[in-house]
């Protein structure tokens, strides 16, 4: 039974999963953060906020219209004194008035109601130049969107690697526990014969129960990674799944030119920094302009009541100007500042490009080293477990120690962990490619 049970697990492992979960493939898990998360759907209300500010913006081109409306209760009595020949002195008639003249207005409520529309014309200028400031902010918040999206869905990727490095471990662990439990049996009946000693038996089951802690203390790191990438894809952190075991991928190439036009294309970031400069443009053009008088046309109508000295209605169309005609250089300042501005950005700009190509290349090193790894952690695996065989069938054969067969297991223990780990690092680096070029 000890030789079958070892030989199963030397030649392929044994697969290990949660039964009756439902399987959840790598890319459906991508697919459910980018859309689902809450990052991503704060981002996506930025988008809705800054728009509407535009629209807001927008209407501000047309005639504003107003109205105004008011009750006065007189608490007071107003007197006028018009004294004698105050308008004419001398005439045919005599003086005008000819006697002092005097009008009282009784206490009592007087009404008052105004229209307007006035009609913004050299302002439409600076309200078209901060509309195209507002489209860019419309675009930096997409940007924000597609940023939060590339960092989701590479947390998702990175969290889904990692279930599947604990389950390679569990993996490796359950081969342990199945390994040591027979190799327990097989010294326990040698004690028994007398060509084994007592303590070599516990030894060995000193060593399984370490592997069965270890095992526990594995299940536990894996149900909090399937919590945070449940939380990743916002949904119920109890909801359970399987994972696709990944299998070692092809080997892969990338051009560095090709792949630096990709990121140079894609990277969300790279476009809010150029988006900035185009921003930063936008906003000095709009203190540019404050040089410009403003000018609009006003139309009014205004209506009295119980008013019967002066007419109790008017209405007149107008055009207003208003310039600050000297500053004291405030705007002069307030343009340089904004100058510079432009110039930062543009420098900030051309910093996150060099990053970019900085990161494309070390992705494309990180591929090409773990793919290497990949071929090592293989020869190392087959070798362990070719020692583990040899060694358990010298050690029944009474032709090598005990402690031999267990530093053999506790090598390819190892061997089977690094194997996991370097197929993993493949999966890893080709993650972060992606994200250097900009991809989901």
């Amino acid at each position: 039974m000890f030789e079958c049970v070892l030989a199963i697990l030397l030649v392929g492992g044994g697969a290990w999963g949660y039964a009756g979960a439902p399987v959840l493939p790598l890319e459906d898990a991508i697919d459910l953060a980018v859309t689902a998360n809450l990052r991503v759907q704060t981002a996506a209300l930025e988008v809705n906020e800054v728009a509407d500010d535009v629209e807001a913006l927008k209407t501000r081109r047309y005639p504003r219209l107003e109205m105004a409306a008011g009750i006065a209760d007189n608490l007071t009595r107003q007197r006028y004194t018009f004294d004698r020949g105050v308008w004419v002195q001398s005439s045919p008639i005599g003086p005008i008035p000819p006697e002092d003249i005097q009008i009282t207005a009784k206490e009592g409520v007087s009404k008052a109601f105004s229209l307007s529309a006035t009609q913004p014309i050299t302002q439409l200028y600076t309200l078209a130049l901060e509309i195209g400031e507002g489209g860019v902010d419309r675009e930096m918040a997409a940007t924000k969107v597609r940023l939060a999206q590339q960092d989701v869905g590479y947390l998702a990727k990175v969290q889904y690697f990692e279930i599947d490095r604990i389950l390679g471990d569990i993996q490796a662990v359950d081969e342990a526990i199945v390994f040591l439990s027979s190799l327990s049996e097989l010294v326990g009946n040698y004690v028994a014969q007398q060509v084994a000693l007592e303590y070599e038996v516990l030894d060995v089951r000193a060593r399984l129960a370490q592997r069965e802690l270890e095992r526990q203390r594995l299940v536990d790191e894996m149900a909090t990674a399937k919590e945070r990438l449940n939380a990743l894809m916002d949904r119920d952190i109890e909801t359970p799944f399987n994972i696709q075991s990944l299998p070692a991928p092809h080997p892969l190439t990338f051009d560095v030119d090709t792949s630096l036009g990709l990121a140079f294309a894609q990277r969300p970031d790279l476009a809010a920094s150029e988006l900035s400069v185009e921003k930063a443009e936008y906003s000095y053009e709009v203190k540019q302009s404050e040089y410009i008088p403003d000018v609009a046309l006003n139309i009014e109508y205004l209506k009295l009541y119980d008013v019967k000295l002066i007419p109790d209605a008017e209405a007149y169309i107008s055009l207003e100007m208003r310039w600050e005609f000297f500053d004291w250089g405030r705007k002069r300042d307030e343009l340089s500042s904004r100058a510079n501005k432009i110039v930062e950005a543009e420098k900030k700009s051309q910093e996150v490009r060099q990053r970019i190509a900085i990161e494309v290349r070390d992705s494309l090193r990180h591929i090409r080293t773990a793919q290497a790894s990949v071929g090592v952690a293989r020869q190392l695996q087959s070798a362990y477990r070719e020692k583990v065989r040899v060694m358990t069938n010298r050690y029944r054969e009474q032709a090598a120690v005990l402690s031999a067969v267990l530093e053999a297991e506790k090598q390819l223990f190892h061997a089977n962990s690094d194997y996991n780990r370097a197929i993993l690092s493949v999966w890893r680096a080709l993650a972060e490619y992606e994200r250097s070029v900009g991809e989901v």
